[in-house]
Order: C-alpha cells, then sequence, then structure tokens
C-alpha cells in the first residue's frame, strides 16, 4: 500500500478567493501571503483509495487523504506563542488546501479508473457512520493517519470520505454538499463529566456544583446579573450579543456594548444609534491589523483598549449600565494588550445585578471559569466556501 502525492498551491487569485471567503481585508493580504509562504513548502499532501463494488455492480472508491502533520505542527507552534489570529489563518489556509485536494482526487482517480466522481460522502453522515471509521481504516491499510477517541482524524487536515464512480461525467459535487452528521465532532461538543473542551489542548474544568449553581439564582432577593460567554471558530458571536443588547435596551435596561480590535463601522452601529439606552464604546479610530512583533502597534492597540477600560470603568460607577457587552474581548487579554488586572477585577467585582457578556475566539481559562452560559459557535458549513462575499446588513 502506497499514498499517492498530490500538488496543492494557492495562486494570487486563489489568495483574493480566500480573503473574501474568510472575511479578512484586503490589507491584510500581505500578512496572509507571508504566512501561506511559511507553511507551503512544509505541506505534503497524500491520499490512497481503494475500489469497492456493491452487489448491483456499482462501483464506489473508499479515499483517505492529508496534508500531512505540519499544518498541526505550525499551527501548534503559534498558540503556545500566543499568535492566535495568525494561528487561524494557518487553518483557513489548510482548510483551502484541503479543498483543492479534492478536485486532485477526482483527477487521480479518473486516471487509474477511467471513471468519474460523483459527489462525496464523508465519515459522519448517513450511510458512513463515525462509528464504521476503524473498520473503513482497515479496508484501507494505512497507519499513517490515525484516528482518536471521539473519530477524529490526526492529522487534524485528513479526511476519510466515499465517492461513487459513473462512466459518464457527473455535475460537480459541492464543497459544502448537504450534511446530515447530526453526531460529528464538529457540530456537537464532547462533554465528559464537567469537563468543557473549548480548546485543541486544553481541557477546561467548570464548576457544576450545588454551591456553584444556587449562586446563579438572587442573592438577598436582588436579581443576579449573570456571565455569558460566546466562543468558538463560527459564525454568530458578535450577532448574538447584538440581538441580547437589543432586548435588555427593549426591557428598559441600560446597556454598553463594547467592541474590542474593531476600528472598522459596521452596520448594527446604525442600529445602535436609534435605541437611546444602548451606548457604544468602540476604538475611536482604525488601527488596522495588529502586528505583535511591532511595539509602535502594541502601544496603540494597548493604549486604546485601557481607554476602553476606563470608560466602562466610569460608566458602572455611575450606576449607568445594567448589561455590558465586551465584544470581541478575548483577543486583548489573550494577547496581553489590555490591563489584565483591571479587566479581571471589572469581572470578579462587577454590580451584584449587572449582566456581562463577553464574545471572541479561543477563550481563556479565566473567562470560561467565571461564565454561567457557555455556547460555543462551531462551523458546520459557511456560504463563503462557496465564494459568496460579505454581504452589507448581514456579515457587516
Amino acid at each position: 500500500m502506497t499514498f499517492e502525492p498530490i500538488e496543492v498551491s494557492l495562486d494570487e487569485g486563489c489568495i483574493d478567493a480566500f480573503i473574501r471567503r474568510y472575511h479578512f481585508n484586503d490589507n491584510e493580504k500581505a500578512e496572509i501571503i507571508r504566512i501561506y509562504r511559511k507553511i507551503a513548502p512544509r505541506v505534503h499532501a497524500i491520499f490512497h483509495h481503494i475500489i469497492e463494488e456493491d452487489e448491483e455492480g456499482k462501483k464506489s472508491a473508499l479515499v483517505v487523504a492529508s496534508l500531512g502533520r505540519a499544518i498541526d505542527e505550525f499551527q501548534n507552534n503559534l498558540l503556545e506563542k500566543g499568535n492566535i489570529q495568525e494561528a487561524y489563518i494557518v487553518d483557513c489556509l489548510g482548510l483551502d488546501l484541503l479543498s483543492l485536494a479534492y478536485e486532485k482526487i477526482d483527477e487521480k482517480l479518473h486516471e487509474s479508473t477511467g471513471l468519474y466522481a460523483g459527489g462525496y460522502q464523508f465519515a459522519g453522515s448517513d450511510g458512513f457512520s463515525l462509528e464504521s471509521i476503524p473498520e473503513a481504516m482497515k479496508k484501507l491499510g494505512q497507519k499513517k493517519i490515525r484516528y482518536n477517541d471521539a473519530f477524529v482524524l490526526v492529522p487534524k487536515k485528513s479526511v476519510v470520505f466515499r465517492t461513487q464512480l459513473f462512466e459518464n461525467q457527473q455535475e460537480k459535487h459541492s464543497k459544502c454538499s448537504s450534511c446530515s452528521a447530526e453526531k460529528c465532532v464538529y457540530r456537537t461538543s464532547e462533554y465528559a463529566g464537567a469537563t468543557r473542551v473549548l480548546k485543541d489542548n486544553a481541557a477546561v474544568k467548570i464548576d457544576l456544583s450545588k454551591e456553584k449553581r444556587e449562586n446563579m439564582g438572587n442573592v438577598d432577593n436582588e436579581p443576579k446579573g449573570l456571565i455569558h460567554l460566546y466562543t468558538g471558530d463560527g459564525k454568530g458571536k458578535t450577532t448574538a450579543s447584538i440581538g441580547l443588547a437589543i432586548r435588555a435596551a427593549g426591557a428598559g435596561k441600560k446597556v454598553v456594548f463594547t467592541q474590542f480590535m474593531k476600528g472598522r463601522k459596521t452596520s448594527e452601529l446604525n442600529s445602535f444609534d436609534k435605541i437611546p439606552n444602548i451606548k457604544v464604546i468602540r476604538s475611536e479610530k482604525n488601527l488596522g491589523w495588529f502586528k505583535k512583533d511591532s511595539e509602535e502597534s502594541i502601544a496603540a492597540f494597548t493604549n486604546e483598549h485601557n481607554r476602553i477600560l476606563t470608560e466602562i470603568e466610569k460608566l458602572i460607577s455611575g450606576g449607568e449600565c445594567d448589561v455590558l457587552i465586551m465584544d470581541e474581548s478575548t483577543y486583548p487579554y489573550n494577547y496581553g494588550i489590555i490591563d489584565k488586572a483591571r479587566f479581571e477585577a471589572l469581572i470578579t467585582n462587577k454590580p451584584v445585578s449587572m449582566e456581562i457578556v463577553l464574545t471572541g475566539r479561543n477563550a481563556p481559562d479565566f473567562f470560561v471559569e467565571h461564565a454561567n452560559y457557555i455556547t460555543e459557535m462551531k462551523k458546520i458549513r459557511h456560504p463563503y466556501d462557496g465564494g459568496i462575499e460579505a454581504r452589507l446588513g448581514i456579515e457587516y
């Protein structure tokens, strides 16, 4: 059994489409290209397949493919250094390269069989359960690509699937074809007792004791404000916080909606302007892409974020905040471009009745430990993967 190499690469046109697909800005293109040039020489895409035939004589290919360990190693190295945004770019680049691999596999299958692939059935979909991965791997007879107890493939940028083979060329399958994998680990998050997996390399313990649950109720007959955390790599974190802000304002609550890392104006700000009891605090200027190696960038972002903290503290001390939303707050905390001591004090010493909402990817332990609600948005499908660009009033 041997793996066949697959040539996958991104040209400038692919990078332009990549920027649209994953919500990056055009001024981030140079940074994305720099990262891509670092990982590209290390990516060695491979695939292996066997041909299966059912009782009716219909043929299909059982395929396993991978980009190798380089993506995982590069991403883990960035995460260890706290370079979360660069690690995210690496992850997105890996997804695009894997998508290109599918097209190359179609071509290779046609070369070897004379038949055409007609759509992919991925592990976790109807007819190809996650639990059948061990059997599929045994049939494939390979040991380079493994799987863990949750049937997640290792290396991560690997995939196993079946594709039916036809004598005539079929309409190309969609990269985001309909998926009914309700038990897929990428759709549902794993719980083990009170352990919640929010990050690849760290399981964060959440206190679900009786005392903790009781403390989520009232204290001295005063309604207790709770802490919400929206995290994960899927769309909807900011959107959820906006919805909560509008609901709270509709109930007559004084809402303070703060945004970190963001300078460019988005459509929700126009709506907030029309709601008198929502006050928006955000960067007064667009600082562009945060550069962790630039002292000037670090200083600019830190000063701006600490200014936002000061405004929040003044509003709270003046009794002008019933609901505090800190959108994208995980990033300045993880990057260390905010006064962490003041930020943590704001959370731990908040007024009893004040509600707090935190959003952002890669929620740090402090956020998880103090949150009463934790919602993890997981990307299963996104229209940008099909080339649909960000739309005014929907995405921004």
